[in-house]
């Protein structure tokens, strides 16, 4: 039951039992409105929190310490490299904004304030990024009363795929570029095989099957929230497989000389000459990177290399779209393509196969004619 009184400056307040914290004590939630209709209100609100089961006690915490604890405690649900972006998002977007504020504090416009001040700088696509990232973290702390359950986020923007190579003859000017370079087997795993750019640089020796002409693909190199790459299972279960492949790749991997991708470390000025640095330590060849390199730096280097060799512009996420798009032009099952891809077959039809255009307008050209005839 809740006791509510008229106080001296013409308010009213409600005193509210909510129940007893750990130690026994009685806690009591007060609420301050301007009449009486309006504290009576505010009182059945709180009572259907409290028999719902769904009230919280947050009013008080601060917003952008609450956020950041949220994460932490919730670190092992996402992957290591989500959990660095999502930190990320905290320090750049989520600290800055909020500041001190409490959750008593909150409303809705703040939201509407905090996405409107990103759109300003940042594209539909990283906007919805960042503000549904909030989402979850707002219902721990609010329920139903999150402000989030109103908020339209914007839309998320078409992603450009006018540089994915759009048939063989595009992927061609790639490959003759790469020829005979150690970049080849690299820009054939993607684009023959569909691996993802931390798959490729997590595979070892032992994940090669030569007389089957097969490659295992059960880890990811990803950065960690140190800033450190470290090896973990793939993406999702379906990312577990083993990728059929044409036997010349095969060779190309069986000749990768891993002192191809050693990277130069500096020393400190008081040493002169620089320092071969393996990225792993790893005694036994086996089980050693094939490509001891991190997949950020081979991005950027990727990149340089596109410029200098004036080849069309890519990228090895790009490849998989080009491998997918492949396999569907290709009268691939859907369901084998989503397979060599480490994906389900919904996601692969709403991400990569939207790219066969010229063969669904042969495929609807056919279906009209086809159509036409039972009416001749």
């Amino acid at each position: 039951m809740a006791s509510i009184r008229k106080r001296a400056d013409g308010t009213w307040q409600a005193t509210v039992y909510v129940g007893r914290d750990e130690n026994g004590k009685k806690i009591n939630k007060y609420v301050t409105k301007h009449s009486e209709k309006e504290i009576k209100k505010a009182v059945r609100e709180l009572e259907q929190l409290i028999e719902e089961g769904t009230l919280t006690n947050v009013d008080n915490h601060r917003i952008s310490e609450w956020i950041k604890t949220w994460l932490e405690i919730h670190k092992n649900k996402y992957s290591p490299s989500t959990y660095v972006l999502y930190l990320s998002y905290h320090k750049n977007y989520y600290e800055p904004f909020f500041k001190r504020m409490k959750f008593k504090d909150l409303r809705e416009m703040h939201l509407k304030k905090l996405m409107n001040d990103l759109l300003a700088k940042q594209s539909a696509t990283s906007v919805r990024r960042i503000m549904s990232c909030l989402r979850p973290i707002f219902y721990d702390a609010l329920k139903k009363r999150s402000p989030f359950n109103d908020l339209k986020l914007p839309k998320a923007e078409k992603v450009d795929y006018s540089t994915v190579p759009k048939n063989e003859e595009a992927f061609k000017k790639i490959l003759d570029a790469v020829n005979g370079t150690r970049d080849e087997p690299i820009i054939l795993l993607a684009a023959w095989c569909g691996l993802r750019r931390e798959e490729i640089f997590a595979l070892k020796w032992n994940d090669l099957d030569f007389e089957n002409s097969t490659i295992r693909v059960d880890e990811a190199y990803v950065i960690n929230d140190q800033g450190k790459y470290e090896l973990k299972k793939t993406k999702s279960e379906n990312g577990l497989r083993d990728v059929a492949t044409a036997p010349y790749l095969m060779n190309l991997l069986k000749q990768v000389n891993p002192d191809w991708f050693t990277l130069r470390k500096k020393k400190k000025k008081k040493e002169s000459q620089s320092q071969v640095v393996q990225i792993t330590d790893k005694k036994d060849k086996a089980d050693k990177f094939i490509f001891p390199m991190r997949p950020d730096s081979y991005s950027s280097y990727l990149a340089e290399l596109v410029r200098e060799k004036k080849i069309p512009k890519t990228r090895l996420h790009f490849l998989r779209h080009y491998h997918a798009t492949w396999l569907y032009e290709n009268d691939v099952l859907d369901h084998l393509a989503a397979e060599r891809l480490g994906h389900d077959i919904r996601v692969l039809k709403e991400t990569y196969q939207h790219l066969g255009v010229e063969k669904k307008e042969k495929i609807n050209k056919r279906i009209v004619e086809l159509q036409q005839k039972q009416i001749q």
